[in-house]
């Protein structure tokens, strides 16, 4: 039996801290910050394993950032642990098995590149089985138009929502402003929006401003669970 919907609180947003695990310096100013950033730790990097306790302890939710085929490979090189659109359901299946067990705090996964393997639906099926196996969510972080993995995640009734803006493609102030205003024009517009930042200095920095802009703007910074919860009503019942 589907559980009544939580109640909407207004309009609201989601952000989350892609690449982490490369050093300690880059990553703890979004640790320690009081709001509800999310953490995606890529699997097989020095550091990547102690960020992700350190950020679990905080309180943040900690992801997988599973490196996925881009169109550039083998010239683009998603780094280790990568899904190949070359590999096998079984091979697909033991790479996220090992990646995952790096990062046990996780509580979901969102793509790392992946214009390749997100644009395939047996490699997304397949990724997603074990997603939804384990009790976990996805994220889409939607590198490519041509991406299937939030309409398969639907289909197999997988916890999912998708990247609404990328908030520091250019890491710079006036720049990150822009996609800040972006991140909120689109929650005003849709309910919800989910923003996708990297661990630079002028992001960190930017955060505050977007709580103080959000706050004037009436618009609510939750964590990613309840954000899914919203904005994926077939699945309010799993997540709450």
């Amino acid at each position: 039996m589907t559980l009544p919907a939580p109640a909407l609180p207004g309009k609201v947003i989601a952000v989350i801290i892609d690449d982490i695990g490369h050093n300690f310096a880059a990553a703890r100013p979004f640790i320690r910050m009081p709001h509800p950033v999310a953490l995606s730790c890529l699997p097989g990097l020095p550091h990547s394993g102690e960020l992700a306790r350190e950020a679990a302890r905080t309180g943040k939710t900690v992801l997988l950032h599973l490196p996925m085929e881009p169109m550039g490979y083998p010239g683009t090189d998603p780094g280790p642990g990568a899904v190949l659109t070359s590999h096998t359901r079984d091979e697909i299946r033991r790479i996220l098995e090992k990646d995952l067990a790096s990062i046990p705090e996780a509580a979901g996964i969102n793509n790392h590149m992946g214009s390749r393997a997100t644009a395939d639906k047996r490699v997304m099926e397949t990724v997603l089985d074990l997603v939804k196996q384990k009790g976990l969510f996805f994220i889409d972080s939607r590198t490519t138009p041509g991406t299937v993995a939030l309409a398969v995640a639907r289909e197999m009734g997988v916890p999912s929502a998708q990247r609404s803006v990328f908030l520091d493609n250019v890491a710079e102030a006036k720049a990150i402003d822009a996609r800040i205003d972006e991140l909120l024009e689109c929650a005003l517009e849709n309910g919800w929006a989910i923003g996708i930042g990297h661990p630079h200095s002028p992001t960190a920095e930017a955060l505050p401003r977007l709580a103080a802009r959000a706050r004037e703007r009436g618009v609510n910074w939750i964590n990613l669970e309840s954000l899914i919860a919203y904005a994926d009503p077939g699945n309010r019942d799993i997540l709450r």
